[in-house]
């Protein structure tokens, strides 16, 4: 699991069944300090969690697969939860 910060979203007219009615948000890693750690990817959100600002948590790789209801979705992130705070 990583920790990211909604900076964005991505708008696909076109998607594989999968990912029907499945938003894409724009997220950049962070640090727990908040700071950002390497390049913005692009995520998943199946359950329409998270808005423009948000600090989520996201998996990656097969995870990401397997979170979407439909299951085995062809995406490499995909947001799991929002985060409240951190300490």
């Amino acid at each position: 699991m990583r920790l990211g910060k909604v900076i964005g979203k991505v708008w696909a007219v076109q998607k594989v069944k999968e990912l029907q009615n499945v938003r894409f948000q724009i997220v950049q890693p962070i640090q727990s300090n908040g700071e950002k750690q390497g390049r913005p990817v692009v995520c998943a959100d199946p359950n329409q969690i998270s808005g423009s600002g948000d600090r989520v948590v996201y998996v990656t790789s097969t995870d990401a697969t397997q979170a979407i209801e439909t299951g085995f979705a062809p995406v490499n992130a995909c947001i799991v939860e929002l985060v409240d705070s951190v300490d």
